[in-house]
């Protein structure tokens, strides 16, 4: 069966579009990005200047935030590119410091900005795939790899779609996404695409894919016509 292409045109920012809007996680997540001279933000594993570092959040990365009327707003972070389910990070940084992604939109008609998203059915005979036991008494295997590499999408069973290809064109220019950045997101939406005008010359591509058990966001980073990563968020499942 021929892949399934899609052509999504999107808009590119302009300050005479419409209010600004969250894009919500839920009633209190939002995604955002830190702004620091330093390069960097330490998450902290309590609201305070004094508590230990955990981890840091590098410029133009992603994480999901939950903003509140203190000075210490809670995050969820994961780095980029990781590619384990389990590597989940939870802590607090500094208000001052958390710059949220506003102004995500859906597709639009201008063609200064174009995404190129081709879906095609998945053949496991084509794939190796690994699966792990649920319990001691091996009553029930799930599909824990594919291809040596944890996957998005499903639940423990088999994926029927995958993202095959992406392209990102701005004013004519070729955004290549490497493979590393899709071959592992399965079950996709290809209606579900929005995206968002950072700072420095940043644009965050936006898909939310899959349902239940399986559901997840994937977030692409463009950095100065270039791919930068990206963040892949479950925790809503």
């Amino acid at each position: 069966m021929k892949p399934i292409l899609i052509i999504l045109f999107l808009f590119l920012f302009s300050s005479t579009v419409n209010a600004q809007q969250q894009f919500q996680l839920d009633d209190d997540l939002v995604y955002a990005v830190i702004k620091d001279p330093q390069g960097y933000v330490n998450i902290r594993q309590t609201p305070s200047v004094n508590a230990p570092v955990i981890s840091k959040i590098y410029n133009y990365s992603v994480f999901s935030c939950e903003s509140n009327k203190t000075n210490w707003w809670k995050v969820l972070y994961i780095q980029p590119d990781n590619h384990s389910k389990a590597n989940w990070v939870e802590g607090y940084i500094h208000k001052s410091r958390v710059l949220i992604l506003n102004n995500w939109r859906t597709p639009g008609k201008k063609d200064s900005l174009s995404v190129i998203v081709k879906q095609a059915i998945f053949e496991p005979k084509k794939h190796q795939l690994f699966y792990s036991k649920e319990n001691p008494n091996n009553i029930r295997s799930e599909l824990s790899k594919i291809d040596g590499k944890f996957f998005w999408g499903t639940d423990g069973e088999i994926p029927k779609e995958v993202i095959s290809q992406i392209e990102v064109t701005i004013k004519g220019n070729l955004i290549n996404i490497p493979k590393s950045g899709f071959d592992d997101l399965y079950e996709p939406h290809l209606k579900n695409i929005s995206i968002c005008h950072g700072p420095d010359n940043t644009i965050f591509i936006s898909m939310s894919n899959s349902d239940g058990a399986g559901a997840y966001t994937i977030i692409w980073i463009i950095k100065d016509n270039k791919y930068y990563g990206r963040y892949i968020d479950d925790s809503m499942v």
